[in-house]
């Protein structure tokens, strides 16, 4: 569902938790009257509709159908065509998620950052692994933090200066969630890259990034894709190094003037 990218920066805090309760209910949706789904969110009837045809439907009903069509699609049997072309869709969409502004700032409080400390766990740690990795390769101080009788610890000891960055696709793995409210708790600052959908980590995230899925479900048989993650991570590579060139460019060109 592509869908929810469509104008998502002109919707309003309570129409984005509206959407967010649509993208975790959508099998309910199918079969949920406006008003039902109005009461059951605290919003009014035109909350609904708006929020609709901000998203490109003609209204509520007209989103209701789109899901339900959408629901009968995902219980055909994929083809390897239908694969590739969803591992595209991933990223592309998660390209589209995290805005130029946001990363630029997460790479500069990255590269300002005393020390970074990224957290992860199941499938989600090759992520981590991933990202530490190529922290520490641009001398970015960075540790991955792989046992979790730690997080706590860390989470408590942790200073202004440092970064925690929690990684989650579906954003509820309890320990880490635990860690988050630990973090914010000693007024530090945390980053989350988790999937696109309402949950309790961005809660507490300073500066939530979000990939692609289609699905959030790691509970069993955790193979889902996180493709969208890794892109995520290579695109903020990206920006730390930019970041860092305009710092050493800064430097150099102070330090030729005192030369001077």
């Amino acid at each position: 569902m592509d869908f929810y990218t469509n104008n998502y920066d002109l919707l309003t805090a309570s129409e984005r938790d509206l959407l967010h309760y649509i993208l975790d209910h959508p099998d309910q949706i199918q079969k949920m009257t406006c008003r039902r789904l109005a009461d059951l969110c605290g919003v009014s009837k035109t909350m609904v509709i708006n929020m609709s045809q901000k998203l490109g439907f003609e209204g509520y009903n007209d989103l209701r159908f789109y899901l339900k069509n959408q629901s009968k699609l995902s219980t055909q049997v994929e083809s390897v065509e239908t694969v590739e072309s969803e591992i595209i869709s991933d990223i592309s969409k998660t390209m589209r998620l995290n805005k130029p502004e946001v990363m630029r700032n997460a790479a500069h409080q990255i590269v300002n950052a005393k020390c970074m400390y990224v957290v992860s766990r199941g499938t989600s740690k090759a992520v981590g692994s991933y990202f530490s990795h190529l922290l520490l390769t641009l001398n970015v101080k960075c540790i991955n933090i792989p046992d979790y009788n730690l997080l706590n610890i860390i989470a408590c000891q942790m200073t202004h200066e440092e970064i925690m960055v929690a990684i989650s696709l579906s954003g509820r793995t309890p320990i880490i969630v635990e860690t988050a409210k630990t973090v914010k708790a000693y007024g530090n600052t945390l980053f989350t890259l988790t999937a696109f959908a309402n949950c309790p980590l961005t809660q507490y995230s300073d500066v939530p990034l979000y990939c692609s899925s289609s699905t959030t479900d790691t509970k069993v048989n955790d193979v889902v894709t996180r493709i969208g993650m890794f892109a995520v991570v290579d695109l903020l590579i990206y920006y730390i190094r930019r970041e860092l060139a305009v710092q050493q460019a800064s430097a150099d060109k102070n330090d030729l003037g005192q030369k001077r």
